[in-house]
């Protein structure tokens, strides 16, 4: 599906549901009435979520203590950084506190979950960990008109689904950012700019670059069971929308920083549409207003081309140098 019109209509539409590929995870399931339940949820989470942009200064904090260990000049990898840091910021805002065993508990499970020829049982014990570790963990969320059991199926959701996607988010714009000095310039001489520089790697690179749904009934002449695919990667490149489609130009934003919804939806759309995307483009932002006050970013290696569900820079490397290092060696050379 890429028209626009109908991505935005069909992906809204409650008739469309998400393909669940059911592997032994019983113990951490939403059950037959979790959409209900995770839109409810989502309807307690939504003012704490949007709500960020009074948290930027602790989450910048938070960045500088991992950017801190970074080389002055070097050579990083950019997906690695970026897990790092997402797991510092996301986790301490969603637990209140650090909690370097639980996200290394999430990291183990997003780590077993990749990987398809793995037994279920390894699957189902990684998920025990996480879910028990976040059952004996106190959280943040304004969530306590909710049982024990939902509170930590919503913690879980928030650690998992905002740890390697946004991580990914970040892994690109690094990359693009290495790619474009000018870019650079512009953010340190206007961090708002940041914002603009996220969302246009959003628009070239969304980790999550394919949905599916399945119609539970019939819809714009779809019979019910239809399967939908609907890829962001495909929409937001549309030379009809974004001029220059596979050029990166944050500056568009600064023009119109409102395109269809069905033309860019990297956090998706509907009732499964993220609800942390606020929260991703503020720790994103903060993130590289906080690398760029240090470093200088420059291309070292591109990544390969990545294939699975999750859309990342693989094998990509990324040089560093102190900032002002480039032009006093355009000066003296």
């Amino acid at each position: 599906m890429t028209d626009p019109r109908a991505t935005a209509r069909l992906l809204a539409c409650s008739a469309a549901r998400t393909l669940r590929v059911e592997r032994g995870v019983a113990e951490t399931s939403w059950g037959p009435d979790g959409l209900a339940t995770w839109m409810a949820v989502r309807a307690a989470l939504r003012p704490w979520l949007g709500g960020v942009g009074g948290q930027a200064g602790e989450f910048a904090e938070r960045v500088r203590r991992v950017v801190a260990g970074w080389p002055a000049r070097g050579v990083i990898d950019p997906m690695r950084e970026s897990v790092r840091v997402v797991g510092e910021v996301g986790a301490g805002f969603v637990l209140g506190e650090p909690s370097p065993s639980l996200v290394g508990l999430v990291e183990r499970e997003l780590t077993v979950a990749a990987r398809p020829r793995l037994l279920r049982g390894g699957l189902r014990a990684a998920q025990r960990a996480t879910y028990a570790a976040i059952r004996g963990h106190r959280d943040a969320t304004p969530l306590s008109d909710f049982d024990e059991h939902t509170r930590a199926l919503a913690v879980r959701t928030l650690l998992l689904a905002g740890h390697h996607v946004p991580a990914a988010a970040l892994a690109w714009t690094l990359h693009e950012l290495a790619r474009h000095p000018e870019a650079q310039r512009e953010i340190r001489a206007d961090p708002r700019f940041a914002a603009a520089v996220v969302r246009e790697a959003l628009r070239l690179h969304p980790p999550v670059w394919r949905l599916e749904r399945r119609l539970d009934a019939p819809v714009d002449g779809f019979p019910e069971g239809t399967v939908l695919l609907f890829s962001p990667y495909v929409n937001q490149r549309d030379h009809r929308v974004f001029p220059d489609p596979h050029g990166f130009r944050p500056g568009r934003w600064r023009r119109d920083p409102r395109p269809p919804p069905g033309a860019y939806f990297p956090f998706a759309l509907g009732p499964r549409g993220c609800p942390g995307a606020r929260l991703a483009l503020t720790l994103l932002s903060v993130t590289l207003s906080v690398v760029l006050d240090t470093h200088e970013l420059v291309p070292h290696r591109e990544p390969r081309v990545t294939q699975g569900v999750l859309h990342h820079p693989r094998g990509a490397r990324i040089g560093l140098r102190p900032v002002g290092d480039l032009a006093r060696g355009r000066s003296t050379g």
